[in-house]
């Protein structure tokens, strides 16, 4: 498609959303002690529910920001964990944690009326994808969709979703295709025999066609390359039961934009600390340093428990915002929503129309937040943290200088881990043996 120029004209059907929950440093205080969130659950109350891959356990918020107790620890046992993610609240109302090959179910606490209270766990599959912050989903008729997109894949899948019952019986799975544009997981580099290590940031280039997917309230597949503003749903099957579209033509990168982020690319590339050719998972793309002249087509896609699919496109003009489109199971484009932050991919965000709950990434820091949206018709939380700042630990100039200044020493290696992720991680893994 020929790229258009930049507009930040929006339908008249949109929905600006306000910022009216932030649990942030200076912010929160509850915001110094949340590590490396991997998933969210809002249930019918409003109370927020976020897994922390580094505490091991999951937060809890009520409506307003108020930290209430928490679940679970690091531990083995009933309602323990060792690394909590991809969190989800069934249409049974219960909460549903992955960790490592297990799923846990939190029922209702008749104390405090919150999804706290361990009810059961059952095994998952052998080998889990246990880091994936992909979200848990479930049909209408409570089956569970457990993501399962590891390194050991079948020539044309890119994946499956395990469909499990509420008592955890393993049911069958909907297969996820394999599509020509997909990246490597990462760009990595050989250090010995059976071991390598990570180069972030270098397995496709800046505003590449990524493809997406997501599970639907009716538990079909929503797909898209993302080189076009076309996605399509599909049965077990594969046959496909709606399609998805949007504009026809992409929108340009502005050029500066541009122009940095291929100064970003350049930088990566120059810090790899061994020939390039060497470097496995890297496209010819990257070494040539071809970033594209227009933004992709979105850059994820969500199916909503009320049926409706949310696309994250690209905000054209706006960096630091977030635009959706929100389509209705026929397949009608219903409305844009904008919120006036950039948030995260994943873990996904909690969508509807009325509230939306997402973790950000502090740019300068690394550090996670939470955030909270609501449209801007609608009155302010009462005692929502967004309006209660607190003073700092980070006040002085010297100290917003330094991001550590005063830190912990645990919050300073977790700041420094979190801005490695962001920045260009160097982190070691082992490789499968041959």
């Amino acid at each position: 498609s020929v790229p258009r120029p930049v507009s930040a004209a929006l339908p008249a059907d949109t929905i600006r959303m306000r910022l009216v929950l932030e649990i942030a440093e200076g912010k929160h205080l509850a915001a110094d002690s949340l590590g490396e969130l991997s998933g969210l659950a809002v249930d019918r109350a409003g109370t927020v529910y976020a897994s922390d891959f580094s505490a091991s356990k999951v937060w809890v918020f009520d409506r307003a920001g108020r930290l209430l107790p928490g679940i679970g620890r690091k531990g083995e046992g009933p309602g323990e964990f060792q690394a909590p993610t991809g969190l989800g609240i069934g249409p049974d109302g219960r909460l549903y944690v992955r960790d490592l090959v297990r799923v846990t179910r939190f029922t209702t606490d008749p104390a405090s009326g919150r999804l706290t209270r361990y009810e059961t766990s059952f095994r998952g599959p052998a080998l889990a994808d246990w880091r994936s912050m992909r979200a848990t989903r479930f049909d209408e008729s409570g089956h569970l969709f457990y993501p399962a997109f590891n390194s050991f894949r079948t020539t044309g899948v890119a994946g499956h979703f395990l469909r499990y019952s509420a008592r955890g019986e393993f049911v069958d799975s909907l297969r996820v295709p394999a599509f020509p544009n997909a990246p490597a997981g990462t760009a990595w580099v050989r250090t010995g025999p059976n071991g390598g290590r990570m180069l972030g940031g270098l397995n496709h280039v800046p505003f590449a066609a990524v493809p997406v997917w997501d599970v639907t309230a009716r538990g079909t597949l929503i797909i898209g390359s993302g080189e076009s503003y076309l996605l399509r749903e599909t049965d077990f099957q594969g046959n496909v039961k709606q399609t998805y579209a949007g504009p026809a033509g992409l929108d340009r990168i502005p050029v500066q934009q541009r122009r940095d982020s291929l100064a970003a690319l350049r930088a990566r590339l120059d810090s790899v600390p061994v020939p390039l050719d060497r470097v496995e998972g890297m496209p010819p793309e990257v070494r040539n340093l071809k970033v594209p002249d227009a933004f992709p087509a979105y850059m994820a896609a969500y199916g909503a428990m009320d049926g409706t699919i949310w696309v994250r496109r690209w905000p054209a003009g706006e960096p630091r915002r977030t635009v959706f489109d929100v389509f209705t199971p026929d397949g009608r484009l219903r409305n844009t929503v904008v919120l006036p932050r950039a948030i995260a991919i994943d873990p996904p965000p909690v969508l509807s129309l009325t509230d939306i709950v997402a973790v950000a990434v502090d740019p300068e820091t690394g550090a996670n937040i939470v955030l909270r949206f609501a449209p801007t018709s609608q009155p302010p939380l009462d005692g929502a943290a967004v309006s209660r700042p607190y003073r700092s630990r980070r006040s002085s100039i010297s100290d917003r200088m330094n991001p550590n200044a005063g830190q912990p020493p645990e919050r300073i290696e977790r700041s420094n881990q979190a801005r490695a992720r962001t920045v260009s991680p160097r982190t070691r893994y082992q490789l499968p043996t041959p």
